[in-house]
């Protein structure tokens, strides 16, 4: 039970990202075609560019959300908590056990046979209860630790979307040391569908190659 840490698990987006700008390259190549043969006229203005809507983008560094967000900590402090805990538990009790077994071994000299064999048996019972208690500590802790990480992403999540009803962008990037991940789309951009058929189509046309051969 170390090394505490939540985090936002999601897929990795870079092949998500590359397909995204694949689909509206097309579409920016052809307004470069358009404006390609217009006459540039001199003018003191200023020139302005045109913001492409569809490529808004949002970036948020998932270590730095993590570092400064006081949920993130509070859990993280929740979870060594509980942790202390069943550590405490288990270090008490295999204190405890480890004196009974000096206690036996200083006394199994004047023990009889069947005395020292009964206390052995006892020793290794209880042995085993202790290893049966550490396992399920861990998966307590496990659990506890999974149900956290849980509700750190579901609270971020949440207030992401909320937050970019606003905003409006149309992906929003997590990126962190383990990754890129996306927490948040608008579902225009969702190229899936297309994506797909094309696949079936390049598969449909690779099976009647083989299929003719």
């Amino acid at each position: 039970m170390k090394n505490i840490t939540l985090a936002l698990n999601a897929i990795l987006i870079v092949a998500v990202a590359i397909l995204y700008y694949l689909h509206f390259s097309e579409k920016n190549s052809s307004n470069d075609e358009i404006t390609t043969d217009v006459e540039v006229v001199d003018t003191p203005k200023k020139t302005t560019i045109q913001k492409d809507e569809t490529s808004k983008i949002g970036y948020i560094n998932v270590d730095s959300l993590q570092k400064n967000y006081k949920l993130y900590a509070a859990l993280i402090n929740k979870l060594k908590a509980r942790e202390k805990k069943y550590d405490s538990e288990l270090t008490a009790k295999s204190a405890a056990f480890e004196k009974k077994v000096m206690e036996f071994q200083k006394n199994a000299p004047t023990m009889t046979q069947f005395e020292g064999q009964t206390r052995q048996k006892e020793l290794a019972d209880e042995e085993q209860r202790l290893y049966k208690l550490k396992d399920d500590f861990t998966i307590k802790f496990q659990t506890e630790e999974a149900k956290l990480n849980e509700e750190f992403q579901k609270t971020v999540k949440d207030y992401i979307k909320k937050h970019n009803e606003k905003s409006q962008y149309n992906i929003i990037i997590g990126a962190s040391q383990l990754g890129n991940v996306v927490l948040d789309y608008n579902e225009s951009i969702n190229i899936t569908n297309d994506i797909v058929l094309g696949l079936n189509e390049q598969y449909d046309k690779d099976k009647l190659g083989k299929d003719n051969k």
